[in-house]
């Protein structure tokens, strides 16, 4: 089982939707896969339709992590969700399934995490080891922020992705969650080791739509060594919109931009896993990618002007 956190330092990027839609993207493409809801918020679990209640809060992850933190023996078998049916319309042979959250639960867990350190920081590792055969592919939702519960699903990963969005205080977050990602192993005496996969453009516009905050959030994505994605993923209303219906984009969107974006997005997630970093085709800068339109245009101009002259 491969398992991938999704991390961003702040909140608001689109770290969810990303999660989710990687996971069911991969389940469309016939993979077992599981998501991690590692988040207070539960959003994971709201964007695959799933929100547990008081009568149902036995099924929390949280509470399965406080349970294990405090040395007491429990299995995460009891707690999966099965949402394999969301694949049926794209008659997919892949398994979609969920390790919910639910706020207090798993507030409660972070607070003891915290507490207990470095000493814990391998529990959830532990705690999917039963688990290593069930599935091809593990995608984790964190929260923002650098605090326990992300270092416990670095800490269990062995990649992480993180995300910026056409905003400049992005970029520095998305820097700074790299430089945990690379420190995991110090931090745990060489126990974890998780690979950075690279940074994925979220709510992006097309070239057209550009302002000078965009612009310089892409030139900084290649600058500062975040290894961009080619795949970036549109600003999209149907995105928001999966989100709210529970079904991910990339399954009711299959067809659309949005969900082939997200498509494609997950097949380089897929291969950089197999290729050292060297050779990870990335995105180019903003200032390549105006010159190159700008190349393109000079180069139409001089055949339009011949046909205009054939036709006089």
């Amino acid at each position: 089982m491969e398992k991938t956190a999704v991390v961003s330092q702040k909140g608001g990027p689109g770290k969810t939707t990303t999660s989710v839609n990687l996971a069911a993207g991969m389940a469309l493409a016939g993979y077992r896969v599981v998501v991690l809801d590692i988040e207070p918020q539960a959003q994971a679990g709201a964007a695959l339709g799933v929100r547990l209640a008081q009568n149902t809060i036995n099924m929390s992850l949280g509470l399965k992590l406080q349970q294990a933190a405090q040395g007491v023996p429990t299995s995460l078998r009891d707690i999966i969700i099965d949402r394999s049916d969301l694949l049926s319309q794209r008659k997919s042979n892949g398994v979609l399934h969920l390790l919910a959250s639910e706020q207090a639960t798993m507030a409660n867990a972070q607070h003891i995490l915290h507490a207990a350190g470095v000493e814990k920081a391998h529990v959830l590792r532990g705690m999917l080891e039963e688990l290593e055969d069930d599935y091809d592919f593990a995608v984790f939702d964190t929260p923002p922020a650098v605090q326990s519960l992300n270092g416990v699903a670095l800490a269990a990963a062995d990649y992480a992705i993180t995300l910026c969005a056409p905003k400049g205080a992005t970029i520095e977050g998305a820097v700074a969650m790299r430089s945990t990602v690379q420190h995991v192993k110090t931090r745990t005496n060489g126990q974890a080791d998780p690979k950075y996969l690279g940074a994925l453009l979220n709510m992006a516009h097309p070239l057209s739509e550009w302002n000078n905050e965009e612009i310089d959030v892409r030139n900084q994505m290649v600058d500062t060594g975040l290894q961009p994605f080619v795949t970036e993923i549109r600003e999209d209303g149907r995105i928001s919109g999966s989100y709210q219906k529970g079904v991910p984009a990339v399954i009711g969107y299959a067809r659309a931009a949005c969900g082939k974006r997200y498509a494609r997005f997950l097949e380089e997630v897929i291969a950089r896993m197999d290729a050292p970093e060297a050779e990870w085709p990335i995105a180019l800068s903003a200032d390549e990618q105006l010159d190159e339109a700008e190349q393109a245009a000079a180069a139409r101009v001089p055949s339009q002007n011949v046909t205009e002259a054939s036709r006089a």
